[in-house]
């Protein structure tokens, strides 16, 4: 491959990558017919675990090798537990977390008792704001399938960043 061919993929793969997945998890709003009304709320419950997702995304892509992943894991339980309030089933990206550190041997059992306290952290402050009614259980009243449409811009935005940060890896100039 030419350098220049290299170079113009280095930058506008990312960006096909990026563009794309903004479409995808825009179309559950036009392929359900529960999703009309298109309140705040369900913006929420879509676009906020998409978010905290890519951000944990982001935290694990720039642990260094041979250093610690304490920290950075409980950063990612605890932005994982809080996207959880508005799609529980977030909280099982943590599995997919943990099997990427255990490939790159920085993995240890601190990291799985520092998860274990992000999310016990988040379970403690969520039932604390219950408790005084500053947030109130998520109603489920008319949301017919959003669980699996919530995970669609959340897979299109975690894709997508996966798929441009390989592609840059590999058309890197040397």
């Amino acid at each position: 491959m030419k350098r220049q061919t290299q170079e113009i993929l280095y930058y506008t793969l990312p960006i096909a990558f990026w563009l794309l997945a903004g479409v995808v998890s825009v179309l559950p709003f036009s392929l359900s017919p529960s999703l009309e009304e298109r309140s705040a709320e369900i913006l929420l419950s879509y676009f906020l675990p998409a978010l905290m997702t890519l951000i944990s995304l982001m935290i694990v892509s720039h642990i260094r090798r041979h250093s610690s992943s304490v920290e950075q894991c409980f950063q990612i339980a605890v932005l994982l537990g809080i996207a959880s309030y508005w799609l529980p089933s977030v909280v099982f990206v943590i599995l997919s977390i943990w099997g990427y550190l255990i490939s790159r041997n920085i993995f240890s059992f601190r990291s799985i008792l520092s998860t274990l306290m992000g999310l016990a952290f988040v379970a403690v402050w969520m039932a604390v704001f219950y408790y005084i009614g500053i947030i109130e259980t998520p109603s489920l009243e008319g949301r017919d399938g959003v669980g699996f449409f919530a995970w669609v811009p959340t897979g299109a935005f975690s894709i997508a960043y996966i798929a441009s940060k390989i592609a840059r890896q590999n058309l890197r100039v040397r």
